[in-house]
């Protein structure tokens, strides 16, 4: 296979389960965050505040569910998003650098070198790597906080409650950013949301070393099977 800027052949980069537990995890989180915000400023009466930290509840269970049925049901793709997100070498640095020469193309018009990526970008990994640890942070402490404040130490309380806050502003700061690269990079944007599948040309483009290492080897190795 070579490099094709037409070359429309699809690959699949996230199967239907993994696009069913990112619905349901951007479904829930959405609320979470709005909700979330809402407690923290708390800028409504007292009706609407509780109606707004029912709504948290309930959100933060079904992403609590989501998580933990994906983790099952899936238990490889996790371990091997895990090992992705975090393996970390000199191109990574490159790409802060550089941060993946969005800003240079945004503000200047102007096309940068970018170290080649794997089948996520450095920035990708890290916002990944937020997501696992935040998410978890957000899951546990919240099921204390939820379930047994009064029973909890008073101190362990106050702990979590900190970690709850620290790490779901974190997770919401970084949405905005998530969701506007993700329309940009549309054929990812539709291949998370819709089908799965980026054409060949964008996944060359975007991460050549995932098509080269993981991608060209497994298909050549279907074509000798034929």
């Amino acid at each position: 296979m070579h490099h094709n800027s037409h070359d429309m052949r699809p690959i699949q980069k996230h199967p239907l389960n993994v696009r069913v537990f990112h619905y349901i995890l951007l479904l829930s989180f959405l609320p979470l965050a709005a909700t979330g915000l809402l407690l923290f400023f708390k800028p409504l009466s007292q009706e609407g505040m509780q109606l707004t930290y029912d709504i948290h509840i309930i959100a933060g269970v079904v992403l609590s569910l989501d998580a933990l049925a994906f983790t099952v049901i899936a238990f490889d793709r996790v371990v091997l998003f895990i090992a992705r997100v975090f393996s970390l070498s000199e191109r990574d640095v490159k790409w802060f650098m550089v941060l993946g020469g969005y800003p240079q193309k945004f503000l200047l018009g102007k096309k940068v070198p970018v170290p080649p990526m794997n089948k996520y970008n450095s920035g990708q990994k890290l916002f990944g790597a937020c997501v696992l640890i935040g998410g978890t942070l957000l899951i546990l402490s919240g099921l204390v906080l939820w379930l047994v404040p009064h029973v909890a130490p008073r101190d362990l309380v106050w702990l979590l409650g900190q970690i709850h806050l620290v790490a779901g502003l974190i997770l919401t700061a970084f949405l905005p950013v998530h969701l506007f690269l993700a329309v940009y990079r549309f054929d990812d944007f539709k291949a998370m949301m819709v089908h799965g599948n980026v054409p060949y040309h964008d996944a060359a483009e975007y991460t050549p070393l995932w098509v080269e290492q993981e991608i060209v080897p497994v298909t050549a190795n279907q074509q000798r099977n034929k």
